[in-house]
């Protein structure tokens, strides 16, 4: 029996989710680097597989979504991420993700982060503040990085 093009493609994407953990992209205020983490990854994997927070607890009082900044630069990629709220990291998150990244400092996080074996640190700039262009290049960044995890 042969399979149409669309069934082995379909059977792809099926085995490529199956074989996705729950991932959880964390950031200073989740304004910025974690949401754009979180969509790239859940836009390249077709799947929500991936969710995201902020360490600083005062961030969702001031912000609702991500910067304009980060809505402007990810529209450019496709993706619309003006709907994504604000959320600060909890250990029940931490629990409910197979792996976590963090573009944050080690030193600065709460040790239920920092001393979790789940965790692995990136090294990415805060866009924060800083205007479209390093705002375009952190974006650029974290795909690439994105791209380096896919299973």
């Amino acid at each position: 029996m042969k399979h149409s093009s669309s069934s082995k493609s379909k059977k792809k994407r099926n085995i490529l989710r199956s074989r996705l953990k729950e991932v959880l992209f964390v950031c200073h205020g989740n304004v910025g680097r974690s949401q754009m983490a979180e969509a790239f990854y859940n836009h390249l994997t077709k799947s929500n597989s991936a969710s995201s927070a902020g360490i600083d607890h005062a961030t969702p009082e001031k912000y609702s979504s991500p910067t304009k900044e980060v809505i402007e630069v990810m529209s450019e990629e496709g993706i619309d991420v003006s709907k994504k709220k604000v959320k600060t990291i909890t250990e029940e998150m931490l629990r409910e993700n197979d792996k976590v990244f963090v573009m944050y400092p080690r030193g600065k996080c709460p040790n239920f982060l920092s001393k979790s074996s789940k965790v692995k640190f990136w090294r990415i700039k805060d866009p924060y503040g800083k205007g479209k262009r390093t705002t375009r290049d952190v974006r650029d960044t974290i795909k690439k990085k994105i791209l380096g995890i896919l299973p």
